[in-house]
């Protein structure tokens, strides 16, 4: 298949250009549904509460289509996930200092880079604290986009069989027993769903982290 009608290549490679070059609704609209439940569950774990950490969101949004122009990918300086991450801590730093609130503590969590453009980022071989709350987040974000791909790919059951006895890690005797199956099936559905799962977190990577 030539990759430029690989779905799954067209969202990686197109959407940041289509905000470039025009910033249309329905990409921006694209990309909040991407991207704000990562950038509101980061801001809730950084501390703040919930109509704060709805505000980062919108920030972020407003932040982000002032500057998205000048993301260019350049290997060793930063992925895109790494400039959302500086843009995302920066917005935090702002509702902070504007309310008065801001801490010591929170300060030395966040060690936010200079403001260039905001994409002054490199990979830090010593994370922050804040910085290792994001990659947990992002993480998490890939995963649930990921098995939600995944439930649209295999029967209910063989799904409900993996999240029991994989992601909530009920025994697998007892997964048998509640869904009336045997172990069998219990232990080819952890299998199947487990490579299809990882061949959709490789994709999510690919689609949620343009390069």
């Amino acid at each position: 298949m030539n990759p430029n009608e690989d779905p799954t290549f067209r969202t990686r490679a197109s959407l940041l250009q289509r905000l470039q070059d025009n910033g249309d609704d329905r990409s921006w609209r694209e990309f909040f549904d991407r991207y704000w439940r990562l950038i509101f569950s980061f801001a809730r774990r950084a501390g703040l509460s919930e109509a704060d950490a709805e505000d980062v969101v919108q920030e972020v949004m407003i932040s982000l289509a002032r500057n998205v122009k000048e993301f260019r990918y350049e290997p060793g300086r930063g992925s895109f996930k790494s400039w959302l991450l500086v843009v995302t801590k920066n917005r935090i730093i702002d509702v902070r200092r504007r309310q008065a609130r801001w801490s010591e503590r929170f300060e030395a969590m966040a060690e936010s880079p200079t403001r260039t453009g905001e994409q002054e980022d490199h990979c830090d071989p010593n994370p922050s604290p804040l910085d290792r709350v994001w990659l947990e987040e992002w993480e998490s974000h890939l995963l649930q986009s990921a098995l939600a791909a995944v439930r649209g790919q295999v029967a209910e059951k063989q799904y409900l069989m993996y999240e029991m006895h994989v992601l909530q890690e009920v025994p697998l005797a007892r997964v048998a027993a509640n869904l009336q199956t045997s172990a069998m099936s219990v232990y080819l559905a952890k299998h199947r769903v487990g490579k299809r799962l990882r061949v959709e977190l490789e994709k999510a990577r690919e689609r949620l982290d343009p390069r």
